[in-house]
């Protein structure tokens, strides 16, 4: 799997934008069934199709951007008769797949404002991620070894901020230990070889004693 493009995050409004590597819209996404079509953003380094950008503001953390060039995709199960022996799966991107009926959010944009209706809210505000409960992690700092997949890249530092129903609950800070040096590295795997050596010797001794 190729490294992913992640989401942004500011501590301020007007702020600088920082990469968090956690995706919070994926648990609202999954709960009620949606899903964006195919296409657009959607690339081997951006599996899900779109970068969302947050605010942690007032110890609460809220939704103020999706960037992306899909529509929602909203299907709602009805039910069907078990004996019909119709397939319920829904055929990619076919809103009138059998067995399901599209569900309120249906092709409109996959957007802040297309994924939270609300006449009340005004256009392009941010939305409070009550959703949202886990672990942000925020990359600090210079690349200490590549990951080609996901989010496993590491960087000096991380800050963790751990969310409960979108509130702040705790920020802490974790250095990460630097990758060995090739002298380093060459010790320890002579130290793996020195032990693999002594345990092999230990085992065919044993076998000796056994078979005398």
């Amino acid at each position: 799997m190729t490294a992913q493009t992640p989401d942004r995050i500011r501590f301020q409004l007007r702020g600088a934008t920082h990469p968090l590597c956690e995706n919070p819209l994926d648990t609202f996404l999954r709960d009620r069934g949606l899903r964006k079509t195919r296409g657009g953003m959607m690339s081997s380094a951006n599996w899900r199709g779109y970068v969302a950008t947050w605010l942690l503001s007032r110890d609460r953390l809220w939704l103020t951007a999706v960037s992306s060039r899909g529509v929602i995709v909203d299907r709602r199960k009805i039910e069907v008769d078990p004996t019909s022996k119709v397939d319920v799966e829904p055929e990619a991107d076919q809103p009138d797949g059998p067995g399901f009926v599209p569900g309120p959010l249906e092709g409109r944009p996959f957007s802040v404002d297309g994924l939270f209706p609300d006449e009340h809210r005004p256009p392009e505000t941010p939305v409070f991620a009550e959703w949202y409960s886990g672990e942000l992690r925020i990359p600090e700092g210079d690349m200490l070894r590549y990951v080609h997949g996901g989010y496993g890249t590491v960087h000096e530092r991380d800050r963790l901020i751990l969310i409960e129903r979108g509130r702040l609950v705790r920020s802490w800070v974790r250095k990460n230990d630097p990758p060995p040096t090739p002298e380093e590295a060459l010790e320890a795997f002579k130290e793996r070889q020195a032990l693999r050596r002594k345990l092999k010797a230990r085992r065919d001794a044993n076998k000796t004693e056994g078979d005398a």
